[in-house]
């Protein structure tokens, strides 16, 4: 209910309240107010497909269609709800049920689409639906999720279209496979990772590198890249996606990241992309010990990059900007350079 015009002036003026007095604030990069994700997750439950309702875990929203969606994406769930609402759902609360989750992904830059079902139990029960639903997408996998938590992933019991989806990022090329994370804006995502690129030089660290998406872009911009990140999965598809696009001066190690700043491996930049809890404090001494040149730091947590950024003793904030990465919500994305002073 409130105009986009509006919704950035609202999103400057709370980083300028809680940055302003070390970063400086101007205006944050407007998306697409509409049509720019690349991921959506739908609950059925309770015999309806949707989105819970805000602020309760025990309701589900029908939601017939999604303006935030990109376009063909949401024409897929439109056909898929249709064609799942006779499928029995899964009731959370008391764990009964077959159907969990509809995901649906669509690559941005190659228009590429993937539907992906979660389920409670193994085994295709409707495999009619699903073979149907397989012609009009590029992927589609079956997933179980049997446990108590509520998740949209889980193991893929069966690909049932080829298992994967690509993204195209400036020639470089991204494999996305049903559990694999990728940035939900690829638009704003794009245009983060070529500032990003314009910063590094010499040896670079990337930590919490994900499926390798910053590391790989900015490879020919460095003289060695090493990416590390802690999920298995996650660094599986990232040595896929380093084969990919041939990168031999890019490596990934499967480590927690603050063990691996404990070692004091040596690097000319360092990139930071944390989760929303932001970086541990005991990583800073161990940081500042590493000495790299300039740091990196991409964050959706700009009170947790507020935090971070006052025990980096040395380092003096040299550029910082916003981008819009989620329209319609309260979210901002920060991205923040800082050079060693001393």
């Amino acid at each position: 209910d409130i105009s986009y015009e509006n919704q950035l002036l609202l999103k400057k003026e709370y980083l300028f309240d809680l940055l302003g007095d070390i970063a400086p604030v101007g205006e944050v990069f407007p998306a697409e107010p509409f049509r720019y994700r690349s991921r959506m997750d739908m609950v059925a439950a309770f015999g309806k497909i949707g989105l819970r309702e805000e602020g309760s875990y025990r309701f589900v929203v029908d939601i017939a269609e999604c303006p935030i969606m990109q376009g063909a994406m949401e024409e897929r769930y439109i056909s898929a709800r249709a064609a799942l609402a006779s499928v029995e759902g899964y009731n959370y609360l008391r764990h009964e049920g077959y159907l969990r989750y509809i995901v649906l992904r669509q690559a941005r830059f190659t228009g590429e689409t993937m539907l992906n079902l979660v389920t409670a139990s193994g085994g295709n029960r409707i495999p009619d639906i699903t073979a149907s639903l397989a012609d009009s997408v590029d992927s589609m996998s079956l997933l179980v999720n049997g446990g108590m938590a509520d998740l949209s992933f889980g193991d893929v019991i069966s690909d049932i279209k080829k298992g994967f989806i690509e993204e195209d990022f400036d020639g470089v090329r991204y494999r996305i496979s049903p559990n694999s994370f990728f940035q939900s804006n690829p638009l704003i995502a794009r245009e983060m990772y070529r500032r990003i690129k314009t910063a590094v030089k010499g040896r670079v660290i990337d930590l919490y590198s994900g499926v390798g998406s910053i590391s790989l872009f900015v490879a020919d911009s460095a003289e060695s890249v090493t990416g590390v990140e802690l999920s298995a999965e996650s660094v599986a598809a990232a040595e896929l996606n380093r084969q990919l696009n041939g990168a031999e001066n890019v490596k990934f190690i499967q480590m927690d990241a603050k063990d691996h700043i404990y070692a004091a491996h040596r690097a000319d930049t360092l990139i930071l992309d944390p989760p929303r809890s932001g970086i541990h404090p005991s990583m800073i001494k161990h940081i500042l010990n590493m000495n790299p040149e300039r740091i990196i730091y991409m964050s959706c947590n700009p009170a947790a990059f507020k935090e971070s950024a006052a025990g980096l003793e040395g380092y003096k904030i040299e550029t910082f900007e916003a981008f819009d990465m989620f329209p319609q919500t309260p979210h901002v994305e920060t991205l923040a350079i800082l050079q060693k002073t001393v």
